[in-house]
């Protein structure tokens, strides 16, 4: 009878010792492989819902005269890529993204600009410029300033590299992920 209780002691401090080195090991590694799930969804152009970015938003455009002066937001789909990311609220005017005007690289058309707007700033984790009742705020706000916006987490773009688009590899590599480059 004490070599029975002796046993499952035993058995029950090997499964502890077995469950403790799995929360070291493990579970790391799946936090990490979720990290890395979630930026190929961004990079896919997606949002967390599965949704592609550009239709979680709704804009409508901002000209002067043949110019394009922004995207007014006329909706956002909530909990979609735009919203999750930047914080992105109905009534916001993109002007920018990362630091270039949304007519100059759209040769002013509101399609193109909407499409940059995903492509080079939601997939590129770049910022974006609002205006937000008249105050000229920068997306995601990681200071606050932004009131009643709710950024999510996306990684700011390198600053090593001149703000310039993160590849693929910079982007998982940035995640703790070995390619095969």
């Amino acid at each position: 009878m004490l070599r029975a209780m002796f046993g499952l002691v035993a058995l029950l401090v090997v499964i502890g010792i077995i469950m403790l080195i799995f929360s070291q090991i493990e579970a790391p590694t799946i936090k990490q492989g979720e990290k890395a799930q979630d930026a190929a969804r961004q990079i896919s152009g997606r949002g967390d819902d599965g949704v592609p970015a550009m239709e979680s938003f709704r804009i409508t455009p901002k000209m002067r005269g043949s110019n394009l002066d922004g995207l007014e937001v006329v909706s956002v789909v909530a909990g979609g890529g735009m919203a999750t990311v930047y914080g992105l609220q109905k009534g916001d005017v993109i002007t920018q993204v990362d630091g270039t005007k949304v007519g100059d690289i759209s040769m002013n058309d509101p399609e193109t600009a909407k499409a940059m707007v995903v492509q080079r700033g939601f997939q590129g984790n770049l910022p974006i410029t609002v205006l937000r009742n008249g105050a000229q705020i920068n997306l995601p706000d990681k200071t606050g300033a932004g009131a009643a916006a709710t950024p999510g987490s996306a990684p700011a773009a390198n600053p090593s590299n001149g703000n310039q688009p993160q590849t693929v590899q910079d982007q998982l590599k940035g995640l703790g992920i070995q390619t095969g480059k």
